[in-house]
């Protein structure tokens, strides 16, 4: 591939060509690269990102090919249950599909988050058990762990949490077994309860305000954040659109049908207040600041976020957040690879997976050029951009969403009565 501008992960370099070969990157250079009877791809000035890697997603049937279509080749699954997992697993392993990493089944206490949509799974009751919750894990395959401490105060209902304590035990059970521990919080008093026992990564930056000393404490334990801004896309805006449907360029790779499923969710019921998710954008900005790793990560596909499409959200939320667009991109590259210890991807280096997006545009100065996605490889194959739009993993994934919304309705309407 030749007359590219190069961004490796970390910034844009004087390089302008990368030879692939048997799935991996082999050279970077110009263009001496090119020999007689490569095939040959003419970049035609647009950059040359490494494929992007969304931190938090939430499986559904077809994910890991609806990520590829929008140039994400590796997705970070926080909490599925086992089945699934191994069918994206395979999925992700083939071509035209997102690589899948995944935490299976979170800890959480008997009827804790998130029970309202997966439940029945197994659950965690004292710090007793967590040895024998992270082996089932790591035999589903689990390459991280996750565990969620969760009160549920201050939302439309309340739910048991894990007590210190056990997720402690969660913690050391995680180390011993070489998983990384990503944990569930969404308050500042939450992530101070949890510093103590070692957990690696805060899956969602906290939704009130952390102090200058909380923002210290992040820094002393060497924690990382997975910010999940588009959280906020979820909400109708003052215009009363859903966010991503503003986004023009993505919209023919969407879909009607997904288009149609985000149009709706914005019709749904609402809390009579909102929150304020410039508190959280803060955060991400002084956290940033103080020099905490910030992951980008969507949780798609909660309501108004799709997976693939929302991580282009995820990373203009970062920008608006004090992010230079470079940094924003480290943050979806070459920040979680090294976080995750993923580290044969990432970045774009001879000896590294050939995992690769071409843009139209450059990103590294307009993050909003994310969007304008021109090619993917995986593993050094060429991504069919416009085969999931349709398919029966299209339509498997959107029936399993619906179920799983009705689950979730079904249930706070059973609480609420």
């Amino acid at each position: 591939m030749t007359n590219v501008r190069i961004f490796d992960g970390e910034r844009v370099t004087s390089d302008s060509a990368v030879r692939l070969r048997g799935g991996l990157i082999v050279a970077v250079g110009g263009p001496e690269l090119l020999e007689v009877g490569d095939e040959h791809v003419d970049g035609a000035g647009g950059t040359l990102l490494p494929g992007l890697i969304d931190a938090h997603v939430h499986l559904l049937s077809g994910t890991p090919k609806q990520a590829a279509t929008f140039g994400v080749t590796t997705v970070l699954d926080m909490f599925s249950k086992p089945g699934l997992v191994r069918e994206a697993m395979e999925q992700g392993a083939g071509p035209n599909a997102a690589d899948v990493r995944s935490s299976s089944i979170g800890a959480t206490a008997p009827g804790g988050h998130p029970s309202l949509m997966y439940a029945p799974f197994p659950c965690v009751t004292s710090p007793a058990e967590a040895e024998a919750f992270v082996a089932d894990r790591v035999a589903e395959g689990a390459t991280h762990l996750k565990v969620l401490y969760e009160s549920g105060s201050g939302g439309p209902m309340m739910w048991p949490s894990l007590d210190v304590a056990t997720v402690a035990a969660l913690v050391e059970a995680g180390h011993r077994a070489g998983l990384k521990v990503v944990a569930h919080v969404t308050t500042a008093q939450a992530a101070m309860d949890l510093l103590p026992t070692g957990v690696d990564v805060f899956a969602h930056v906290p939704f009130d305000r952390l102090s200058d000393e909380q923002v210290q404490a992040f820094v002393d334990a060497g924690v990382a954040v997975i910010a999940t801004l588009s959280i906020a896309d979820g909400f109708p805006g003052a215009d009363g659109q859903m966010a991503l449907l503003g986004e023009l360029t993505m919209r023919p790779r969407l879909g009607q049908a997904w288009l149609e499923v985000v149009k709706a969710q914005g019709q749904r019921w609402m809390p009579p207040e909102l929150p304020d998710f410039r508190v959280p954008v803060d955060n991400v900005r002084r956290l940033r600041e103080a020099g905490v790793p910030v992951l980008a990560g969507t949780d798609a596909p909660n309501p108004g976020i799709v997976p693939g499409a929302s991580l282009h959200r995820e990373l203009q939320h970062l920008v608006a957040a004090g992010f230079p667009p470079a940094e924003a991109l480290t943050a979806a590259t070459a920040g979680t690879a090294d976080v995750f210890g993923l580290a044969d991807r990432g970045r774009v280096r001879p000896g590294l997976r050939a995992d690769l997006v071409l843009i139209e545009g450059q990103p590294d100065r307009y993050i909003s050029d994310t969007q304008h996605v021109a090619a993917v490889w995986k593993q050094g194959e060429r991504v069919d951009l416009d085969g999931f739009v349709g398919s029966e993993d299209e339509a498997a994934g959107l029936t399993m969403l619906r179920e799983m919304t009705d689950k979730v309705i079904a249930a706070f309407k059973e609480y609420v009565q």
